[in-house]
């Protein structure tokens, strides 16, 4: 027995360093370490624009790197597993938007992610409006006559497709057009810039895109704008109005993006991420970089990302199944 006793004593002096070093790192401060924040487009963007200020907003609040990581392609799918097959641990965040969390679900059979189930949301951070433009002589001065106009043109207006693949941007024009009950000729260009010089060359009628590519267009009166989506007015667009302002009072639709993380990760963390994009966002210096970019600063709590996905995934995958877009394999 005495034996017995001085081995196991033996073996607990012996185990006892790694023990306390076991213990000091379950106990160290998060973050102790650069923390990966995934972007899931490719560099340049709105979403972009929004990982990287929030990565100087947190760096300068945990005085740690948060360092952006641009996994483009398939829709964002790639990008949120990415973050779902991490540790559960605050050193992987997700630049969460509409289009990977609400789109692609639906859009790609064999997407193998659940956002609802995966992810936790910290932060609605901001939120670009989408606006409708058309020619500049378009016989419509109004969202009523273009209705109108739509509905009495033999073959339809034709409409610059500048967001394909199931973009917000796109599937706003199709939800658009619904609640209108017009049905405009989509005509594909491969982004803003061409089409919108044909827009303004006239040669096709109307177009749906994000604020910022067609904002200076319609400053110069080289195109008119007849409403945005969102429920506030655009900065760079303050003349123009919302759908809710014209009748449309549940018309609340943006590229919004935000921060999430992988669901499970302690709540400290995801709370202490929240509070320090939420004082961010106070900050005339936040606010300035978002509205130069076209984009509306948001906050509120976490939930409120929650019920945006609950509400738009739905309202997404019916768009889908009625327009015919074709559901993708990754």
């Amino acid at each position: 027995m005495e034996v017995r006793m001085r081995m196991s004593r033996r073996g607990l002096l012996a185990a006892a360093p790694a023990m306390g070093a076991w213990q000091a790192k379950a106990q160290e401060a998060w973050p102790s370490r650069p923390v990966r924040i995934v972007v899931p487009f490719a560099p340049g963007g709105a979403i972009d624009l929004a990982g990287r200020v929030m990565a100087d907003a947190l760096s300068k609040a945990f005085n740690q790197g948060f360092v952006v990581e641009n996994r483009g392609g398939a829709g964002g799918i790639p990008a949120m597993q990415n973050v779902t097959r991490a540790a559960a641990d605050g050193y992987t965040l997700a630049v969460a938007s509409g289009g990977p969390l609400t789109v692609s679900p639906t859009l790609f059979r064999n997407a193998g992610f659940d956002p609802l189930a995966e992810i936790e949301p910290v932060i609605i951070f901001a939120n670009t409006p989408i606006v409708l433009v058309a020619r500049k002589d378009l016989p419509a001065g109004n969202l009523a006559e273009l209705a109108a106009l739509s509905r009495g043109t033999a073959g339809g207006l034709s409409m610059a497709g500048a967001s394909p693949g199931g973009s917000v941007p796109q599937l706003a024009a199709e939800f658009l057009q619904e609640r209108l009950g017009v049905r405009w000729v989509s005509v594909p260009y491969r982004g803003s810039p061409p089409a919108l010089a044909d827009l303004t060359a006239g040669r096709v009628d109307v177009m749906v895109d994000a604020v910022p590519a067609p904002a200076p267009l319609v400053r110069s009166g080289s195109i008119k704008a007849f409403a945005v989506t969102t429920a506030r007015r655009a900065h760079q667009l303050p003349d123009v109005p919302t759908m809710q302002e014209l009748g449309y009072p549940d018309f609340d639709i943006g590229s919004w993006m935000g921060l999430a993380v992988r669901r499970g990760t302690p709540q400290d963390i995801v709370a202490a991420l929240h509070r320090a994009l939420a004082a961010a966002l106070e900050t005339p210096e936040v606010r300035q970089r978002l509205e130069n970019a076209g984009a509306l600063p948001e906050g509120g709590p976490p939930e409120r990302m929650t019920r945006l996905i609950e509400a738009d995934i739905p309202r997404w995958a019916r768009i889908i199944e009625a327009t015919g877009l074709n559901r993708e394999r990754l």
